[in-house]
């Protein structure tokens, strides 16, 4: 018999929690201050705001290049994260579930961008494009956030295709359903949440691409953080963290919507485990 384990001291659930807050506050403090600032009345940003006023926000919606430069990186970030999801969730399933001797090498080149600095892949891919002529156009910016954004689809749901029963889809299969149908109707209800989640951590990479896209865009099709790394350049007035509040309350309303999603879905597999065992 295990001897039972001991509960830890009252003194570690103290220091535990003080990290959590501590934790929690090195990350809120930087967007408290971006937020608080983006209401200062004065031309110039100072912490505490001397006052409250909305001017920047009236002269944020008043920026056109903004609007335009939104559309862009929106997009882009669409197109780029539906190909890294076709061509993510395709990998993770041939790693996952055939295992081959070349799986490994196949996982270690899609996940190898992670260790490159975005800076340095930034200067590769603009000669790679340069010298073979596609420097410019549309498609490089398309290629380029997809090799970002792959390995972070590619990793996150290789792991959930990892914990998944194999089983399900052979019974699929034998009962006469093809490979494709079997993939849509079993396998992707059962690793949707996880491919939600990889979907939109690729949105989110591929939005606020700086180091890479600076490299390959052309005067008048900048996307909207590079949009707003020239703004500053101009300009030091509090316009851009307006702005950057308006996409964090963008963000928290994404991540509420993806929390109820993700809730509803359990309490959805919940009842369904629920009437299983109530029928057996």
């Amino acid at each position: 018999m295990q001897p039972r384990a001991k509960p830890l001291p009252h003194y570690r659930y103290f220091l535990l929690g003080a990290f959590a807050v501590a934790g929690a506050f090195y990350v809120i403090a930087p967007l408290a201050v971006v937020v608080l600032n983006s209401f200062s009345p004065v031309a110039y940003n100072i912490f505490p705001p001397e006052g409250f006023s909305l001017r920047w926000y009236v002269n944020l919606f008043q920026q056109e290049d903004f609007y335009l430069a939104a559309v862009r990186s929106v997009v882009l970030a669409l197109t780029a994260t539906a190909v890294a999801m076709t061509v993510g969730t395709m990998a993770a399933y041939s790693i996952v579930r055939y295992r081959r001797p070349w799986a490994n090498l196949v996982k270690a080149s899609l996940l190898s961008p992670i260790v490159l600095p975005n800076i340095v892949l930034g200067v590769a891919v603009f000669m790679f494009f340069i010298r073979t002529g596609a420097y410019g156009t549309y498609f490089s910016l398309v290629v380029t956030h997809v090799v970002v954004i792959l390995p972070f689809v590619t990793a996150i749901l290789t792991a959930a295709l990892a914990n998944y029963d194999w089983s399900l889809q052979e019974a699929a299969m034998d009962l006469g359903a093809g490979p494709v149908r079997t993939f849509v109707k079993v396998t992707m209800p059962q690793i949707s949440i996880s491919m939600i989640i990889s979907a939109l951590f690729a949105f989110v990479i591929s939005f606020d691409q700086v180091e890479t896209t600076l490299f390959l865009v052309r005067a008048g099709d900048n996307t909207l953080p590079i949009e707003m790394f020239l703004y500053l350049q101009k300009w030091q007035d509090p316009t851009i963290a307006a702005l950057s509040s308006v996409l964090i309350a963008i963000a928290l309303v994404i991540v509420a919507a993806l929390s109820i999603l993700m809730r509803n879905k359990d309490l959805e597999a919940t009842l369904l485990q629920q009437d299983r065992e109530t029928d057996t």
